[in-house]
């Protein structure tokens, strides 16, 4: 298991090359598992790595084949997804009947396949089974049984 907050700033680097391309920004997430990685700070900034071009990610560097798997938003959500419209730290947590739960300070995952596994949210653990979505609004998970 790894984290967001422990992720954000790792050096994505080409296997081909040994090069660093950027940095992980921030993450994409739909459907409760991570789709692609928000990358900065390479010869282009902004550009996304989906989630099945990571060949690994480790707590030194994430690795990608090579820096052609670097792509531009190619619909609406990917544009906003780089204008950090979707970023889940730090946004607000409601759950599904409207009722706001608190800010979510973090966001665990499992590095090798990408699904959420948790989210912390006002000091509490949510499990990442009860997420249904990340707008640009705030990060919505099912409640409880009599919440």
């Amino acid at each position: 298991m790894t984290t967001f907050n422990d992720t954000r700033g790792t050096p994505v680097v080409s296997k081909t090359s040994a090069e660093q391309i950027g940095v992980v920004k921030h993450f994409v997430v739909a459907d409760g598992h991570v789709q692609a990685i928000h990358v900065d700070g390479g010869k282009k900034d902004g550009l996304l790595v989906d989630w099945a071009d990571v060949s690994a990610l480790g707590h030194d560097a994430v690795l990608v084949d090579d820096a052609n798997v670097l792509s531009e938003a190619s619909d609406e959500r990917q544009a906003r997804a780089l204008r950090g419209d979707l970023v889940m730290v730090g946004k607000r947590a409601l759950d599904d009947v409207g009722d706001e739960i608190g800010e979510v300070s973090d966001v665990s995952f499992d590095p090798a396949d990408g699904r959420i596994q948790s989210l912390t949210v006002g000091g509490e653990t949510i499990d990442g089974e009860r997420l249904r979505g990340v707008g640009s609004y705030a990060v919505v998970v099912s409640a409880l049984d009599g919440d």
